[in-house]
């Protein structure tokens, strides 16, 4: 019967665990997290069932978490201790010839399942698993798939937050109209950001092949600090120097544009421009912007000032919504949309 036991830790709070099914692809079982609680969806010969339960697991600790296929019931523990009995009428997946096999994946779905599902789930899941025990067989198949791949190692300590690993951007499709004032767009972006590298885009809009907004770090002459910048095109309308910044500190960085002011904050300290760049970047939004965070794509030279990716930990707000990296239109594989790295003071 089917059975796997492991360690989890994660502060997202939605995606998928672990998904198995049948060689034919008559039956399946789905292990996912919803609103940071524990859901399985299952099909078989009789049938299909969703059910959901236990506390929110979310909270960036280890959990032993099992499921064990019993005689009429699936049962999914929680540090050994049952949250969840699920009846079953009969078993999960055939035997054929004395085995049973089955495919799984870990973490993501394979394409065609989506719709097949009980309830609809966003996929993508960031968190780390350990000590593997799948089909009693301990983490036989598992192990040779992950040491293969750095990024999918486990980081040793993380707290909340994205890190961008330098290597990569998530794009966007956000709608800045505003509805709620006589204006006709409005940029209110926040962030708190803690960079490993002292240059990359932190946020920017691309419209065709250029960059009508870009929120970038650059390096400072000054050896114990850095510049936050902003640019429109390929020319700088405000900026402002902040304390070196690739230190453990968190550093809340902001940026709120119309189409008559923009103005940048970095801590405590505000640089306003009503520069005449804005009507280039009003031009844009009237027509179409593309919404990338941690860096750019191929844009033709001389687009923009800053063109690197952004390395470190970064958390944003874009007109009061909180993004969420497991939504993005595209993200990059190596960006971890719900953990970050701690630095041990």
């Amino acid at each position: 019967r089917f059975t796997a036991e492991f360690d989890f830790r994660t502060y997202d709070a939605e995606g998928v665990i672990l998904y198995a099914e049948s060689l034919d692809n008559t039956a399946w079982i789905l292990l996912a997290l919803r609103d940071g609680k524990i859901e399985i969806q299952f099909k078989n010969e009789f049938g299909t069932k969703v059910t959901s339960g236990g506390k929110a697991i979310n909270d960036g600790l280890w959990h032993i978490i099992s499921v064990e296929e019993l005689e009429h019931s699936i049962s999914v523990k929680i540090a050994k201790e049952a949250v969840m009995s699920i009846n079953s009428p009969g078993t999960l997946f055939k035997q054929s010839q004395g085995f049973l096999e089955t495919k799984v994946y870990i973490a993501g779905l394979p394409r065609k399942v989506g719709n097949n599902l009980v309830k609809k789930i966003n996929p993508r899941l960031d968190g780390c698993i350990r000590a593997w025990n799948l089909m009693n067989q301990g983490h036989s198949g598992v192990k040779e798939v992950i040491q293969e791949k750095q990024s999918k190692h486990c980081l040793v300590s993380v707290g909340r937050g994205s890190f961008y690993p330098g290597t990569g951007m998530a794009m966007f499709q956000i709608n800045y109209n505003n509805l709620d004032s006589a204006e006709d767009w409005l940029i209110n972006v926040t962030m708190t950001i803690r960079p490993s590298t002292d240059t990359g885009v932190m946020f920017a809009l691309v419209s065709n092949e250029t960059v009508p907004l870009a929120l970038s770090i650059v390096d400072s002459n000054s050896s114990d600090s850095q510049k936050i910048i902003v640019t429109i095109g390929n020319i700088m309308v405000a900026q402002l120097e902040s304390k070196k910044l690739c230190t453990p500190r968190k550093v809340l960085v902001g940026l709120l544009v119309t189409k008559q002011q923009l103005e940048l904050s970095v801590d405590s300290h505000t640089d306003r421009s009503n520069s005449e760049q804005l009507s280039i970047l009003h031009q844009a939004m009237m027509a179409n912007v593309v919404t990338y965070l941690g860096g750019l794509p191929d844009v033709p030279l001389g687009a923009t000032l800053v063109t690197a990716f952004y390395n470190g930990c970064m958390e944003v707000k874009v007109n009061n919504r909180q993004l969420d990296l497991d939504e993005a239109i595209s993200k990059h594989n190596d960006i971890r949309s719900h953990s970050c790295p701690l630095i041990m003071q």
